[in-house]
């Protein structure tokens, strides 16, 4: 998967509530997530679908959200985490555990599809009077 990025109109002053919301939807969606600065300023968020059974199946989901404000519109890039789960949970299934094959297939599914639900949860976060 390759970065996404969405740019919205977005005060300074929603800012962080635009980030707490996001951490928050996520966690209700099943994700742990954990919040970092970036060198240029912006704040990523690292999330990662919860449960040690899903990579060892292939379904774990881990992406990388960075959120840059500038002046009044923030930008939100969205980019993959480990595909390397996927590839090897894949690989190992056709040799030997064929229904694996299913789940990594599930996983990989699952993470290019968040991109637009995550864009969709800004987009109406964003959309809602402050």
């Amino acid at each position: 998967m390759d970065s996404q990025s969405q740019s919205f109109s977005c005060p300074a002053s929603r800012f962080q509530g635009l980030i707490n919301s996001t951490r928050e939807w996520l966690a209700n969606e099943g994700f742990r997530s954990q919040k970092l600065q970036t060198e240029d300023g912006g704040t990523l968020i690292q999330i990662e679908r919860t449960g040690g059974w899903r990579k060892f199946v292939g379904m774990s989901t881990a992406l990388n959200i960075v959120f840059r404000q500038v002046e009044n519109m923030v930008n939100v890039e969205i980019g993959a985490g480990r595909w390397i789960d996927k590839a090897a949970a894949g690989a190992v299934s056709m040799l030997i555990l064929w229904p694996l094959a299913v789940t990594a297939g599930i996983g990989a599914w699952r993470q290019a599809n968040m991109p637009g639900r995550i864009f969709g949860h800004v987009a109406e976060y964003l959309s809602q009077p402050e």
